[in-house]
């Protein structure tokens, strides 16, 4: 803002002998013309105008439901923060859980082929010594007959393996 002039106030002080001393200094205070002064109380007016309809405005139930929304809405970031995290721990945890499942399905897939190689295993250690017992056995069986047939001992055996084989080609001729 422009003024005319700043007011000074002239200290005189006077001495003894010689010429008085004569200080001047600045007060403070602005010197400034009618039209100013008419100026400056027009926007001080309005501005206490204006404070006046702030205040009022202040105490209304719009700017108290407005700082009520506001808390709430402090309130509900906290909460989406809160959340945000927890989500965040459930994606760590449900990647590690996805991670020890594909270990778990590898581990799974070589326990399947390791049980494999053993069932394939099994299965011919059971041929094999199906066929060795078979073998051991028509052995033992043509030992026996020969004994049997040495002394002259009527085989008993070889009696009912003649009667079921018989039997059996009968239940065949039937079924035709």
């Amino acid at each position: 803002m422009s003024y005319l002039r700043e007011e000074t106030k002239t200290e005189v002080t006077t001495k003894l002998f010689g010429k008085p001393e004569i200080t001047e200094k600045k007060t403070g205070n602005i010197v400034v013309t009618r039209e100013q002064w008419r100026d400056i109380t027009e926007k001080v007016n309005a501005a206490v105008i204006v404070k006046e309809d702030y205040e009022r405005l202040q105490k209304t139930d719009l700017v108290k439901e407005n700082q009520s929304l506001r808390e709430n809405n402090k309130y509900l970031e906290e909460t989406i923060e809160g959340n945000n995290l927890a989500l965040k721990h459930s994606y760590k945890q449900n990647w590690e859980l996805k991670e020890a499942n594909k270990e778990l399905h590898t581990e799974i897939g070589s326990l399947k082929a390791r049980i494999r190689d053993l069932q394939m295993n099994i299965k011919v250690l059971y041929q094999q010594t199906k066929k060795v017992f078979k073998e051991q056995f028509k052995a033992f069986k043509g030992l026996i007959k020969n004994e049997l047939d040495i002394k002259g001992v009527d085989n008993q055996f070889e009696r009912e393996h003649t009667k079921e084989m018989k039997s059996k080609q009968r239940g065949y001729d039937m079924e035709r």
